[in-house]
Parts: structure tokens; sequence; C-alpha cells
């Protein structure tokens, strides 16, 4: 620690996103972002403990890394659905429009032929 010059353990304050000094109180990192990948027990839905990874991927051949959102009709929920929702949707543009559609196919064809992961992965970045 700078303050207190010792070699100590330091505190990770998870809620604030701090790293605390032990012996002096000193704040060595403010609003430090958790990189790592975040889990969640469905436990109430499903009645298992085993956690999940919550959401996808990012994909770094998309401009948008992949994490955009797309909203969709609910299931039996038409007429509650406003229209003009998937009207404004559908007029914007994405540029990747295409690019997600050949990732599909691709895909779908390296499933339909029995291809291990990486080959569709591979074959992408062609």
């Amino acid at each position: 620690c700078p303050d207190c010059r010792r070699t100590t353990e330091v505190v990770l304050d998870h809620a604030a996103g701090d790293t605390v000094c032990s012996e002096c109180g000193l704040v060595l990192e403010a609003h430090s972002i958790d990189e790592t990948s975040e889990w969640r027990t469905f436990a109430d839905e499903s009645h298992d403990n085993d956690p999940v990874r919550v959401g996808g991927p990012t994909n770094p051949l998309l401009s948008d890394g992949g994490l955009s959102t797309v909203i969709s009709r609910p299931h039996g929920g038409a007429d509650s659905f406003p229209s003009s929702v998937g009207r404004w949707q559908s007029r914007g543009t994405n540029p990747d429009r295409n690019l997600v559609r050949a990732f599909k196919t691709i895909a779908t064809m390296a499933d339909r032929s029995g291809c291990s992961v990486l080959c569709p992965n591979c074959s992408k970045y062609l």
C-alpha cells in the first residue's frame, strides 16, 4: 500500500467495485469492473442448483460485438404487443444482417453434415 507502506492484503468490495487496503483503509482502486463470467442459478424455475452462464457470447466479427437486442412477440400475446415496436425495429438498419444470416446458414450446414464445432467457427472468418 502506498499510504501505509506495507505489504498487506487488500479487500475487494464487490458492491462498490473498490479495492481497499486492509490496514489503513485506503481505496487503492475505485469503481473497478468485474470482467469475469456472470453465473446465475435458476433454482426457482427448475428446482436445480446448477449455475448457468447468462448472456450470449460476444462475436468479434460483428460490428456491435453481437450485443444488440431484438424484441420479439410474446407467445400467445400478439394482441397486447404494440405493432409499432415491430415496425420501428424492422426500419432500423443492421449492417450485420446478411452476415448473421450467413452465420446461421453455416451453422445449419455444419450441423447437418455432422462437423465438429471448430469447423463452422473457423469458416466464419473466411
